[in-house]
């Protein structure tokens, strides 16, 4: 874990005494390097102490089980992001929107933790900020309609417990009582 902090800091000390520099590449903005950075990191880190071997052969064998209409509808999804990435990203990785089965299975059968991490190096930050802000608008959305579906049912349970409430019996008062 402190690993991951001190690496987190450290790019960020970097990214922020060397902005001009650094990242000519892609004029984005601190808050789009800030992002970009800590996913990139949190990504290594993961790589650094995954099985990949294990990893690949998990996906191959969920790849293998899935009949062609699941894995189309599954790359899709997939695409959908990877669409965004350059050009020369998709053709250096083989990379295509008409993929097969057996091509995906071949690229990760190619990967080792090196060409991953190159491949993390490679996307641009402009492309994990808009990934995070669209996964984060997706959450809030969930959150909301949850909150809705709450309100509703706290309405209804309380409109049941009033019809289900008994009814108050009305004490007949002493005729004394009402007279005076």
């Amino acid at each position: 874990m402190k690993f991951i902090v001190v690496t987190l800091i450290l790019i960020l000390v970097i990214g922020l005494s060397f902005q001009s520099c650094a990242f000519a590449k892609e004029k984005v903005s601190i808050e789009y390097m800030i992002i970009g950075s800590i996913f990139k990191s949190l990504a290594k880190a993961f790589v650094a102490v995954t099985d990949i071997n294990k990893l690949k052969k998990d996906n191959i064998d969920k790849l293998n089980k899935m009949d062609a209409d699941k894995f189309r509808r599954r790359y899709a999804k997939v695409f959908e992001v990877i669409k965004d990435l350059p050009p020369d990203f998709q053709i250096s990785y083989g990379v295509s929107e008409q993929m097969t089965k057996e091509e995906v299975i071949k690229n990760i059968e190619s990967f080792d933790k090196k060409k991953i991490n190159e491949a993390i190096d490679s996307i641009p930050d402009t492309i994990i900020v808009k990934q995070f802000k669209k996964y984060l608008i997706e959450k809030k959305q969930e959150i909301q309609k949850g909150k809705l579906a709450e309100q509703i049912n706290k309405l209804w349970n309380k409109i049941l417990d009033k019809i289900n409430e008994p009814v108050p019996k009305r004490s007949k008062a002493a005729p004394s009582e009402a007279e005076g």
